[in-house]
């Protein structure tokens, strides 16, 4: 019985061979920084996604997409046709309303934006609180902020009565924002605020 000799590779696949090398190395290449570097893709797609979703001014190689803008003279309508309204003849509304106030002294906490100078990001953010209408700050000692897991876990502490216990920090995307409120009787009140972007981008346009 015979055996056939294996078939010899002619110059022109060896040829073609060699020319779809490069192509293959350069696929491999990028799947190995793909796994290499997976956690910095996804955080690069979340935030190519967030500023699309966001309408942020956005470069990308030969596509440019400019900044959503609110002009600072928009029509808020007056047509209440919509709406339907009734007295809160039980004032259950109010007392409920009220408790908003009443636990943490009537001491808010509110924030401000600005678009951000830093790399990455949206906007910076400044959080602080404020006494309402008789209320007083000299009660408060300090607050402690607390912005979640990007943040590193970690709580920061403002003592700074005069200004408010301020806080300044720097975000891509919308957050929530505990903090307590340290009274110098000893008690400890918490308070919220959804950091939210929606009014960043009034202003004159350039």
């Amino acid at each position: 019985m015979s055996r056939e000799a294996p078939l010899a590779m002619d110059a022109s696949s060896f040829s073609g061979l060699w020319s779809a090398l490069p192509s293959v190395l350069w696929v491999l290449l990028v799947l190995f920084a793909i796994l290499l570097f997976r956690s910095e893709c996804r955080q690069a797609l979340h935030h190519l996604s967030w500023r699309l979703r966001t309408g942020a001014a956005l470069k990308l190689f030969a596509l440019e997409l400019g900044q959503s803008y609110v002009s600072p003279s928009i029509e808020i309508s007056a047509d209440e046709s919509a709406l339907e309204s009734y007295v809160d003849e039980t004032g259950e509304r109010w007392r409920q309303r009220e408790q908003y106030y009443l636990p943490n002294r009537n001491v808010q906490l509110v924030h401000r934006v600005a678009p951000s100078a830093r790399p990455g990001m949206l906007y910076d953010i400044q959080l602080y609180v404020v006494p309402h209408k008789g209320a007083t700050l000299s009660n408060v000692s300090k607050v402690e902020y607390y912005f979640g897991r990007h943040w590193g876990n970690r709580i920061f502490v403002s003592v700074d009565r005069s200004r408010g216990f301020p806080i300044t920090t720097s975000a891509f995307g919308v957050f929530m924002c505990t903090a307590k409120l340290h009274f110098t009787d000893g008690e400890e009140i918490f308070v919220n605020r959804y950091v939210d972007f929606e009014m960043g981008a009034i202003g004159n346009k350039a």
